[in-house]
């Protein structure tokens, strides 16, 4: 049997969710054709979140207005430092794909779960047991791995540095960490679409400060870096994104978990299929094992909440 929600039927909400992900996981080949037009970092990832953000704007502003003005205070104030958080992650992640390749930065994305866990103990005093605490330590090891393969190869593009291409990616991911904390916190008082809508707006601004702090050129590049870059905005943010978020309305939200690691699973496999990126064995198997605890920490999580529930 079908259900219907609305217009569409449970089909027609699967398709989008494949469309969401496929759309997202082509993100890091864009940015990378980008860079290669000699596009700064910083003015990819402001295009991405400025684009994204005016799209979202008449809709959310038409339907959604009242909502916002009359957001407390509190969690108006939080919502724009996760924006602000956003912005930072998406400027990092644009970055670090100058430096290193996207198999392995989208296996350091991957652990974003990992920081999250560590991050609710820290700051939440959530207490996690043994299995997520095993499941940590397993991805760590696979970091560690990956790390160890790449920190001495070649750079991703002439003039990267390996090195730092992993503390980006890394820093990225806890600043990613910290963004999803906020919103479990304040997702209890505000609905989604305001609430999604400062974050990208936010995150968009936060761009636009660091391309004007950092005296950026926004313009003088070849047709075909602003093309990637549109085109990034329209697939990974607008299609990625903002469809993947209509549709977890009405599926489970371990709909977002599944999707986001397959995400970079896709990410990968077109890396290798247009790029060319081989990944040496040490670092598919340290992505193996870092998935593999990441993995862990997810199923023992999901299954506290069914048993909470």
């Amino acid at each position: 049997m079908r259900l219907r929600f609305g217009q569409l039927s449970t089909t027609q909400l699967w398709i989008l969710v494949v469309l969401s992900t496929v759309s997202w996981s082509f993100g890091p080949i864009c940015i990378r054709f980008a860079l290669q037009h000699d596009v700064p970092p910083a003015l990819i990832a402001c295009g991405r979140m400025v684009v994204g953000a005016l799209f979202f704007t008449p809709y959310v502003w038409l339907k959604y207005a009242g909502e916002i003005q009359a957001m407390p205070a509190r969690s108006r104030w939080l919502a724009i430092l996760a924006g602000a958080l956003f912005g930072f992650n998406i400027t990092l992640n644009t970055a670090s794909l100058e430096h290193i390749s996207v198999i392995i930065v989208q296996a350091l994305v991957a652990t974003i779960p990992i920081w999250v866990a560590i991050q609710e103990v820290a700051i939440l005093k959530v207490k996690l047991s043994g299995s997520v605490w095993l499941g940590i330590f397993i991805a760590l090891v696979g970091a560690v791995l990956i790390s160890w393969a790449t920190s001495g190869e070649a750079p991703a593009l002439e003039g990267g540095n390996p090195s730092l291409g992993l503390v980006m990616a890394l820093t990225s991911a806890c600043s990613a960490s910290l963004y999803i904390i906020i919103g479990r916190k304040v997702r209890g008082t505000v609905s989604f679409v305001p609430y999604i809508w400062l974050v990208y707006t936010t995150g968009a601004v936060t761009t636009l400060f660091i391309i004007a702090s950092s005296r950026t050129p926004v313009l003088g590049y070849e047709w075909q870096g602003y093309f990637w870059m549109l085109l990034l905005a329209v697939l990974a943010q607008i299609i990625g994104h903002g469809v993947l978020n209509f549709v977890l309305r009405y599926l489970s939200p371990t709909t977002l978990t599944v999707t986001q690691q397959t995400v970079p699973v896709l990410s990968v496999l077109w890396a290798l299929l247009i790029l060319s990126e081989t990944p040496t064995m040490t670092q598919v198997a340290g992505s193996i094992v870092l998935v593999a605890g990441v993995g862990i920490v997810l199923r023992t999580q999901n299954r506290a909440k069914l048993q909470s529930s």
